[in-house]
This record gives C-alpha cells, structure tokens and sequence, in this order.
C-alpha cells in the first residue's frame, strides 16, 4: 500500500477524478427511489406522534433534494468539466441532501416514543453508513458528512436521554467514526490502485502498440531499403555487362582503352554504392562507432583527396584547395576521409562545369572544413530532405548523377558520432556547400596511418607478397593486381596451400596479406604462423567483416571493397615499420 502512495501523482489524476465523479453519480442515481421509500416510510414512525403536517413538511424538503441533485450534478459536469473541484462540489452536494436525513431525530424525537426513537435513529445510522460507498471516493468530505450526521443525531437525544446514557452514546460514536473513515480512506485507495492499474495496462499497451508500429515501419523501411539497393545497382551491373561485352569483341585499341576507362568508371560506381549500403546497414544494426583522436587534419586532408584532380581535370572541373592554418582537431580519421570523400564524390556529380574547392579553415577556436561547388544545386525542397536515406532530389535527374540518395544521409550520422557540426546550403542553379565543425584537439597527433599520402608510392616491384584469401574470384583478382604492380605472389586458399606456395618458392614473404575468415581458423592465425617460421614478417588484414575495426586486433586492418590506391598505402605503410612488438605481443595459436 505504501509503494502504491509513493508511485501516485502528487495530484488526482484524470481519470481517478472521471471514475470518482461516475461512482457518485451512479450511486446516488441508483438510489434515488430507495430513499424516497424509505423516508416515505418514516411516516409510519412518524406521523402517529407529529402528524401529517410537520411530516409532510419534512418529507417535501428531503424529496426536494433528492430529486435536482441530478440535474445539479450534471449542470456541473456541462459547466465546469469534469474536474477536480467538480467532483469536490458534487461530493458535498451529496453529503448535504444525505445529511438531511439525520434532521428527523432531533425534529420529532418529542414526538416518539422511546421504541420508535430507537427503530429511526438505528435506520439513519445505517444510511449514514452506507453512505461511505457513495462518498469514499472523497475521504475528507465523507469525514465531515459523518461528523455533521453524528453531532445531529447526538444533538437530537441531548434532552430526552440521561447523562450516562449521552456519555455511552458519546464514547460509541467516537469509537465507530474512526473505523468508518479508515473504511473510506481505504475504499478511496482501492479506487487509486484500480485506476493506476488500467493506467499502467494502458501505457504497456500503447508501448506495445507503439513497438508493433516501429516493429512494421522497419520492415517497411528494410523492404525500402532492399528495393531502392536492388533497383540503383542493377543499373551499373547492367551497363559493366554491356561494357566488358563490347570491350571483348572489339580489335580496336583505342575503342578497347574507352572501354577500360568505362569499366573502371563503373566499377568505382558500384563500389561506391555498395560501401554506402554497408555504411547504411551497419548505421541500422547501431554498430558503426567512432574511434575519436587526434588527427593531422591536413595530411588528412591530402589522403582525402588523392586523384581527385585528376578525376576533375578528365571531366574540365577545376579542383583547388585552401588550407588557413595547421591543426590538429578530435576525429575519427577514418570516418572522417569518408566523409570528406563523400562530399568531394557528390561535388563531383552534380557539378556540370566550374570549380570545386577543398578549403580548411584552423584560424579559429575550431577547425572548419567546406567543400564548395559551382554544380546544379538544390532548391528549398530538396535541401530539406537532402540527409534523407535514399532520398535523391530533382537535382539528381537534372546533373544524372549516379548514386542511391545515402551519401548525406550517412555522412550526417558520421558527423553526430564524432559530435560534429554538419551544414549544408544550396542555391539552385548555384551550387552546393558542405560544412563540418571540427574540435581542435588537445594533445598534438601520435602516430599518423600515412606519413606521405600525398606522394605517388612506388609499385612493390620485385617483392614476394603470401597472400591467404578463400574466396576463389577475390583471390584470382588480387593475385593478378598483385603481379601487375610488379610483386610475385605465394597465394593459397588456406593456410596449407600457403605454406606449400611459399615452399616452392623458396623464400621467406616480404609482406603478408590475409582474409579474417578463413575455412580454418583466422587470418590473425595464419599471419602468427607464418611469422613462427620467418620472422616479423609485416602482415594487413582484408576483411569484409562489418566490425572488423572494432575488434582491437594486433595487425593492420582494410575493409572490403578495398581501392587498390589505399591497398598499395596500407602495403606501403606495413613495410616501412615491421611490428616487432607486435609479434611480441600476438597470442600464440593454440
């Protein structure tokens, strides 16, 4: 009963004040015809001693007020509401015309004998007591109404009766009208508890509706999201078909290097795509996480933008960038060059002709970054829903940009778990300007990913590279890369072909390359065991693993699909420091 207090509102709520309104006036509609017979019979005790006159008197008063408590009742609901101090007036309306009854003892009692005396004064008590079904729902007003109905009734012997049996009278009353305040106190709890548990039954329930509702608009957005994936990539699939068709039956050279570049082009547009849709996917699980620390934001900058020159100048865009300052700001890199990718990408494909600038502002109390372009832009309607996913406006037919509307939609959930500022405004026909507010950080960066990734690296010419991939088409495509940039390749499908493909070379690998999931055991595995037998041999991980970042593993770690550029990086960076400590602090296969 106490935890039950304690969880009630300070106040009565709504629907206590409803349901206690409607207990009253029930009751007392209810009623109605019952008293009017029982203080029509009264006359038996009555009339013989006082006559008709005085009785009738009485009786017209009480009848009176039995009759328009009803309509009292209900001009104050109409009026005033069903309120709190409705309910408070209604109770004391009750208690009045209830009251009255008690006003026939001390009225006739001159005129009764003591037998007849005692049968009324045992029928108003009875009245009075149940009474407290009627009023409990308001404990203090009942209080009073038994108070004023006792005092009436005790008043009324005053003269007839001796001082001991007044003294009796007394002590019974003061005995029995705590009892009958306790019974309404605890009527009125029970009435709290009821209405607390249908309130609580119906907020589980609203929950559970609410639940059902989320639960059918993600599936509904999970069917969005299998369409919009489905529709927006078999456009690039069907048009590499068509490409690498025609670049099989063409002799011509310079026709077949149109094709390439197409396919490549291609290619990049379907990576693109699907990396959105992981990024999406890992976004709807709650499972992208931001690594913030400190990074070197304009060697950061130069990683992000590596070939985008190129790529513009292919087009006849400009690209130009401005770097104010030099700063260190708290970020994840990695999600951060993806956003900045994002932007350039998206500056790129809606851009027709102009310039596109890159520009880095660290002047300030924080680090502010623009990507500026002089493209089709967005009118208001657009820009409104432009961080919408799968949203792609009129802008996007009009520039026949390619694409499945999530590159905003992501970059904007990056920013809020790195806790950056993320701005977008657009004037159609003008262009488009991204901007994200980064924090300065506090301590200088530690150990950068690429020390020089503005530099064209040098191909791995000469090298011997193991690489222990599963997957036969990854496997075939990364080999012939491989041996295209000059490495020779020891590669097997496990661990054992591996070891056998290093044997019949006959030398120890200078890098390792391996897949996470294997059909036995890890890539980590693996790499552990090729190092037992040669040595800190430098090793990276190529994953396709959504969490493959978060998983704190000792080696460094690309996720799939993986651009050649920033696989050359990685390569590049693994050989020019061999992770001794690492190899130190490897688990030893079991």
């Amino acid at each position: 009963m106490a935890h039950t207090k304690a969880a009630a509102p300070r106040g009565a709520s709504q629907e206590l004040i409803e349901r206690s309104v409607g207990v009253i006036v029930a009751q007392a509609r209810a009623g109605i015809g019952s008293a009017l017979v029982m203080g029509a019979l009264f006359g038996f005790i009555l009339v013989p001693g006082a006559g008709w006159p005085r009785f009738l008197g009485w009786y017209a008063v009480f009848a009176c007020g039995m009759l328009m408590r009803q309509p009292y009742f209900k001009y104050l609901v109409n009026r005033h509401g069903v309120t709190e101090a409705t309910l408070r007036h209604i109770a004391i309306g009750a208690a009045v015309t209830g009251w009255f009854v008690t006003t026939s003892i001390p009225l006739f009692a001159p005129f009764l004998s003591t037998t007849h005396l005692s049968v009324l004064t045992m029928i108003t008590v009875a009245w009075v007591a149940l009474a407290v079904s009627m009023l409990a729902v308001q404990p203090r007003v009942y209080t009073g109404y038994l108070l004023a109905c006792m005092v009436t009734i005790y008043l009324g012997f005053a003269h007839y009766a001796s001082t001991p049996d007044m003294v009796l009278m007394g002590v019974a009353m003061a005995l029995g009208a705590p009892i009958m305040v306790r019974l309404a106190r605890t009527l009125h709890q029970q009435l709290r508890e009821i209405v607390d548990a249908a309130q609580e039954k119906a907020q589980v329930v609203e929950q559970l509706r609410q639940s059902l509702k989320n639960q059918q608009e993600t599936q509904r957005a999970r069917s969005r999201f299998l369409g919009a994936a489905s529709h927006d990539l078999r456009q690039p699939v069907q048009a590499l078909l068509f490409l690498s068709d025609i670049f099989r039956k063409s002799t011509d050279p310079a026709r077949r290097d149109q094709m390439a570049q197409q396919i490549v082009r291609t290619g990049q547009s379907i990576d693109g795509m699907f990396r959105h849709l992981v990024d999406f996917a890992q976004i709807d699980a709650g499972t992208m996480k931001a690594v913030v620390q400190p990074v070197q934001l304009e060697r950061l900058l130069v990683s992000a933008s590596s070939g985008f020159a190129e790529k513009c100048a292919a087009r006849g865009l400009r690209f130009r960038t401005e770097v104010v300052g030099s700063c260190n700001v708290s970020a994840d890199p990695v999600l951060l060059e993806r956003m900045l990718r994002n932007f350039l990408d998206n500056a790129f494909k809606y851009s027709l002709q102009g310039e596109i600038l890159l520009r880095a502002d660290c002047a300030g109390q924080e680090a502010v970054v623009t990507v500026t372009d002089q493209g089709v832009g967005m009118d208001p309607d657009d820009l409104a829903q432009a961080c919408n996913a799968f949203y792609r406006g009129r802008s996007a037919a009009k520039a026949e940009a390619e694409g499945i509307g999530l590159g905003l939609a992501i970059s904007r959930h990056m920013a809020d778990l790195m806790h950056s500022a993320l701005e977008i405004s657009s004037q159609q026909g003008e262009g488009t300007r991204v901007t994200i507010h980064l924090p300065l950080a506090r301590e200088p960066a530690a150990v950068l990913a690429c020390a020089a990734a503005s530099q064209r690296l040098a191909p791995l010419q000469g090298l011997l590279v193991g690489v222990v991939e599963n997957e036969r088409l990854a496997r075939e495509a990364l080999c012939a890369w491989l041996q295209d940039v000059g490495a020779r390749v020891a590669v097997g499908g496990s661990l054992a072909e591996l070891q056998q493909a290093l044997d019949a070379q006959g030398d120890a690998p200078d890098i390792l390359l391996a897949d996470y999931r294997l059909a036995e055991g890890t890539g980590v595995e693996a790499v552990e065991a090729v190092r037992s037998r040669f040595g800190p041999v430098p090793a990276v991980i190529v994953s396709g693993e959504p969490d493959i970042r978060e998983r704190g593993l000792p080696l460094a770690v690309l996720q799939k699909p993986v651009a050649p550029e920033r696989l050359l990086e990685a390569m590049q960076a693994a050989l020019a420091r061999v992770p001794a400590a690492a190899v130190a602090d490897a688990p030893t296969p079991a």
